[in-house]
């Protein structure tokens, strides 16, 4: 075997390894590490309507919108968190298909002031023709992880 190919190929693993330990990294930033509390789900919310609250009890609130409405797939969502009583140093939106995987989806957003966090994501279009999906406000602290769950569903247009 020749230098050129046998460095060729060196070269190829060394990039081939780095490229899998970054994203492994990405991978770990991103999962919460210790689910301090999980507020209960609200059925009765409805964030086509406005925005929604979870309570933890003792701890704090978190209220957490979705615009435009309808909320659609493949469109830009405007998201907005608001976390009282709870020192977040990130705030994440995990969503999650019910029924359907529909990939990883944890769009982080950012601090606009104190206990208030916005950003944009964008759902994933589903071959069917309603779709109802978990979105988890993750409040990250120096402690853990507060996990707040809002559900809600999208029709295909």
């Amino acid at each position: 075997m020749a230098i050129t190919q046998k460095i060729w190929m060196g070269a190829t693993a060394i990039i081939l390894v780095a490229v899998v330990v970054v994203a492994g990294l990405q991978i770990w930033n991103q999962t919460p590490k210790d689910i301090l509390a999980t507020a209960p789900l609200d059925a009765s919310c409805d964030l086509e309507a406005g925005p929604c609250a979870a309570n933890f009890p003792e701890i704090g609130q978190v209220t957490f919108s979705i615009s435009p409405h309808p909320i659609v797939g493949l469109k830009p969502l405007q998201l907005k968190v608001q976390a009282e009583g709870m020192a977040a140093q990130a705030v994440d939106i995990d969503f999650r298909g019910l029924g359907m995987n529909m990939g990883f989806n944890r769009p982080r957003l950012k601090k606009i002031s104190d206990g208030e966090y916005a950003g944009t994501g964008t759902l994933s279009v589903c071959i069917l023709e309603r779709m109802t999906w978990e979105a988890t406000v993750l409040i990250s602290t120096r402690d853990g992880v507060f996990a707040a769950p809002f559900r809600f569903e999208t029709i295909r247009h």
